[in-house]
């Protein structure tokens, strides 16, 4: 008896277990802030960036950003001529205690070459130079060396051809053929004629510390026989300080040397002298020394034809100045060769 009741409490107990095993499982309550029924196995990608993002993150500037400019590019600011082969060139230069600051403006175009010289006569001086590019607005800055001269300074900002970049030389031309205006000028290169852009100041050498000096705007007046061979000359003279300023006009081609000189009766003089070349429209200036204790005396303007005149003055007035006319014309012997000459003498009383 007491081992069927043993049978029976054993086969109670393992009703409930069965039972147990027989429910279906049900799902695990997801916890705060878990998605339900998540694959363990699902990995999330981040996209691949684009390249527009990549470009983005490679530009970003570090650090603090700084004010530039892209030059040699078009600007909203440049001139509305930019690029004309009519040219114009300009500036103010500021005297400083060592240096010649010049800031300029041009309608060249950007990446072109300017230059700024200083000479002063009397002197032989080298290295008193700048070379910049014109910015895409046009603008230019230079800085010279301030030469230690007693004689006042010449300083000449110019554009040349040469040595410019292919692109520059298609718009002005190799020699500068193509430039048009009244900042053009001729001159001569190993032999051969060019074309060049060019403004001048001059600067007084007792000149103060943050004097400004603007760069000329030239104006001529060409005659309407200018070039001709019958040559006529109009002088004036002006007394400053210690030297003459002899300035004139003229139909004398531009590129023809002029000398200028004094002859002073009774006395043996030297170094009362100058040379130039006549401007675009046949005018000139030379600027001689003025002598002391002397109360008259003779100005001398002269062109004497010889073997380095450029070729279109050989043209218009002969190798030897056959072609020459009018009232001043001389003839002068020498060793070699006989020339006809231009000569005026102005008498000068003080």
């Amino acid at each position: 008896m007491s081992k069927l009741r043993g049978v029976l409490l054993s086969g109670l107990l393992l009703i409930p277990i069965l039972s147990g095993c027989s429910q279906e499982a049900k799902p695990v309550e997801a916890e705060s802030g878990q998605t339900q029924n998540q694959p363990s196995t699902q990995t999330t990608t981040a996209p691949e960036p684009t390249a527009e993002t990549k470009a983005k993150e490679e530009t970003k500037p570090e650090g603090e950003a700084v004010n530039f400019e892209v030059v040699g590019q078009p600007s909203s600011d440049a001139p509305a001529d930019q690029g004309d082969p009519k040219a114009t060139l300009g500036g103010e230069l500021t005297i400083n205690s060592k240096t010649l600051t010049i800031k300029g403006s041009s309608n060249l175009l950007p990446g072109a070459k300017v230059k700024a010289n200083v000479t002063a006569k009397g002197y032989n001086m080298w290295g008193y130079n700048d070379e910049t590019e014109v910015n895409s607005d046009g603008s230019f800055e230079l800085e010279v060396k301030k030469p230690d001269v007693k004689a006042q300074m010449e300083v000449e900002l110019s554009f040349t051809s040469d040595q410019q970049s292919d692109r520059i030389q298609e718009a002005y031309g190799k020699t500068g053929e193509k430039l048009t205006g009244d900042y053009v000028y001729q001159y001569l290169d190993s032999d051969k004629l060019k074309y060049k852009v060019a403004t001048f100041a001059y600067v007084d050498p007792k000149a103060q510390t943050n004097t400004k000096v603007p760069f000329e705007t030239p104006v001529w007046d060409k005659p309407s026989d200018y070039g001709q061979p019958a040559i006529w000359i109009k002088p004036s003279i002006t007394k400053n300080g210690k030297s003459l300023t002899v300035a004139a006009k003229s139909n004398f081609l531009e590129g023809t040397k002029i000398s200028g000189g004094l002859d002073i009766p009774n006395h043996v003089h030297y170094g009362y002298t100058d040379q130039t070349e006549v401007k675009p429209d046949g005018s000139f200036s030379l600027q001689i020394p003025q002598p002391d204790k002397v109360k008259q005396y003779y100005v001398l303007i002269q062109f004497i034809p010889d073997e380095n005149m450029w070729p279109t003055v050989k043209d218009a007035y002969g190798e030897k100045g056959e072609k020459l006319k009018g009232e001043f014309i001389k003839i002068k012997d020498s060793d070699k060769k006989t020339v006809n000459m231009v000569e005026m003498k102005i008498k000068v009383d003080l």
